[in-house]
């Protein structure tokens, strides 16, 4: 970056620019956002730097409003500036360059100013973009006539009998000229294609199709923007020359995906660490630009041989559907890409299948199992090998793990393969010890399991646990060994009850919320609840931690912080307890829940933050801890009330109840 960037009292908007347009990725751009003030950066830029900012790669959370604001005064503006085709080809750049949340949030800003459907009926080509990605733009309409409207109509109207001028036309065409050159090449074709077509065959505005344009994608080209955009003649004739011949010989899909994916290996073969008799050296723009296309199409490549080319496809739309997604991959690189292709689309399920295909890809840090960590952090962080993200799911045979996902409450298999490591870490059974020798010696096998494994199907899980155990011992990464077969059929069997009951309670929530709100049970505190599941949460002392089940409200807040409360379940057997023990059990129960998720929580999944304009930090006015009832229950209903009370007096802020 250059000396003392950004200056922001020189008043120079390009330089504060230009290191944006030197990234040569949408992860080079996410990170560089991280070192500057973006709101400031962002509000200091005209309109059109802020399009052309906003094309480089996904914007930070906090200056998305600001930068699609800028987007709409732009575009609005952009007919009387530019011309009718000028404007039509930078309205697609805009959509091509914007997920579709900034999309729905720009049609919100022009229905606010009461200038939707005027944009729409004036660029048609706007519209069909749109179309194009799935939006209904017309399902939108135009907030109600306003006194203020006619003064301003009136100054537009004088101004649109001016622009149509034709030495008004020469003054558009002009302005027009210098954004042109800063468009992705694809754009000046489409441009140059629509002008020639209008003059020869004297096409309305309305009825020139602006062709030349890969609307499968926002990415390609736009994607190449940042290869370009601080280049040479040479070095841009170079790129077109070679974007060409990939976009014949590769998938625009693949192309967009490796772009956001492969970010980090694009900057570290584009700086050259030294060749073989020459040592160090900085490659000149023109080698930098070819060794980070050849990176770009092998990385396309690759994601084509691991992909078919309708799940490139859908990977695509993944990326375009939200800023977080592309945050997301962006980050994490081809992990994440795929990650996010299994979870379809959602970030919060594809985050802890990443954790597990590549340790320390997420916001948890890498850590050795069981080396004084939250039981949680160290299952997202396990190292031990995992099948490849796109190989097919196990049979949901009974008693198999395959057989306790429920996608439909939040149990992916990667959540509930975390829930299983955290659980096997806290367990106290007998175990083996850290011996390679000994761990070799009793190495089990599939086709010789002991008498009272024989049929079980849980049989070859526990092999595969004790393989992966073993192995972590050797590279001394595990602080204890495996659990014997005994101990660890007792754990499975207490985890698939504590699994089920948690899945009644999400399933029992999503019914009350859809209930009057007089009429419920739980969430009678809430107009609108929301309920996620396995929610990544921050606190100072225990770190990142996953609730099992957080509720915010989504309706309106009244400009009131937004209520927030999270609940955590117990599948316990109390039954057999005397007094002290039981409320000894329930007072740690409500303490850890208090400690991990009660009081003031940092909400890690972006999803959710975008209802939080308070920022990620909520203040949790009550945690519930849930116990399950029935047999597990204390059948002394006067002892269970005392425990309850002390433990009450003991946590507060925690509410203990039994279903």
């Amino acid at each position: 970056m250059p000396p003392g960037w950004p200056d922001f009292s020189s008043g120079d908007r390009e330089a504060l620019l230009a290191p944006f347009l030197s990234c040569t990725s949408p992860a080079e751009v996410l990170a560089l956002q991280e070192r500057v003030d973006m709101p400031r950066l962002v509000e200091a830029l005209d309109d059109w730097r802020a399009v052309r900012l906003g094309a480089l790669g996904t914007p930070r959370e906090d200056v998305a409003h600001l930068l699609n604001s800028k987007r709409a005064a732009f575009l609005m503006k952009a007919p009387e500036k530019y011309g009718a085709l000028g404007a039509e080809v930078l309205a697609v750049f805009i959509v091509d360059s914007a997920h579709d949340d900034d999309l729905r949030e720009l049609l919100f800003l022009l229905a606010r100013e009461k200038r939707l459907e005027e944009t729409l009926a004036s660029l048609p080509a706007f519209q069909g973009a749109l179309e194009r990605r799935g939006l209904k733009p017309t399902a939108r309409v135009d907030r109600d006539f306003e006194v203020g409207d006619l003064g301003r109509g009136a100054g537009r109207a004088l101004r649109d009998g001016l622009s149509s001028s034709l030495a008004n036309d020469g003054g558009g065409g002009f302005a027009f000229l210098p954004i042109r050159g800063q468009l992705p090449p694809e754009y000046q074709k489409a441009l140059d294609e629509a002008e020639k077509r209008w003059a020869e065959q004297h096409f309305s505005a309305g009825n020139v199709a602006l062709g030349g344009f890969d609307h499968l994608t926002f990415g390609v080209p736009l994607g190449f923007y940042g290869l370009l955009a601080s280049t040479g003649h040479g070095a841009r004739s170079l790129a077109q020359g070679r974007y060409e011949q990939a976009t014949r010989e590769l998938a625009p899909a693949a192309l967009l995906v490796a772009l956001y994916a492969g970010g980090k290996g694009l900057r570290y073969l584009s700086e050259g660490r030294g060749a073989p008799g020459r040592g160090p050296h900085r490659r000149t723009g023109l080698e930098a630009l070819e060794l980070r296309l050849r990176a770009l199409e092998e990385t396309a490549r690759q994601l084509e041989g691991r992909m078919s080319q309708e799940g490139l496809r859908e990977l695509v739309r993944y990326l375009q559907a939200s800023r977080e997604a592309g945050r997301f991959v962006a980050a994490g690189g081809a992990d994440a890409a795929l990650a996010l292709y299994e979870a379809r689309g959602d970030v919060a399920k594809a985050r802890p299948l990443l954790s597990r295909a590549r340790p320390g890809a997420t916001d948890s840090p890498p850590v050795k199992s069981g080396a004084g960590t939250g039981a949680r952090e160290a299952a997202a962080a396990n190292e031990a090998p995992r099948p490849s993200l796109e190989k097919a799911r196990a049979t949901k045979r009974p008693g198999t793990l395959a057989s306790l996902v429920d996608e439909g409450v939040g149990h992916t298999r990667e959540v509930v393969e975390a829930k299983l490591a955290a659980v096997e870490l806290e367990t106290t059974g007998p175990r083996h010890p850290t011996d390679i020798g000994v761990l070799k010696k009793h190495h089990p096998t599939l086709d010789a399991p002991p008498p009272e494994a024989r049929g079980n199907p849980r049989w070859r899980e526990y092999v595969d646990y004790y393989e992966r155990r073993s192995l972590e011992v050797e590279k001394g990464t595990a602080a204890e060994g495996p659990l014997k077969w005994e101990g660890y059929e007792r754990m499975r069997g207490l985890f698939a009850r504590g699994l089920a009951f948690e899945r009644s309670m999400v399933k029992l929530l999503q019914e009350d919320a859809k209930k009057p709100r007089a009429d419920r049970r739980f969430l009678g505190d809430f107009d609108k609840p929301r309920i996620e599941t396995h929610v990544g949460v921050r606190k100072p002392g225990p770190g990142l931690r996953y609730a099992d089940v957080l509720v915010i409200e989504q309706g309106e807040s009244g400009g009131r912080p937004r209520r927030v409360e999270t609940l955590s379940f117990k599948s316990r057997d109390l039954s057999t307890m005397g007094e002290k023990q039981l409320a000894a059990q329930m007072t740690d129960d409500a303490s850890e829940a208090l400690r991990y998720y009660g009081e003031t929580l940092d909400i890690r999944r972006e999803s959710l933050q975008h209802l939080l304009p308070g920022g990620s930090e909520v203040n949790v006015p009550r945690a519930r801890l849930i116990y399950e009832g029935g047999e597990l229950k204390p059948s002394d209903v006067a002892m269970l009330k005392r425990a309850v009370n002390e433990t009450k007096r003991l946590a507060p802020g925690v509410e203990v109840q039994f279903q």
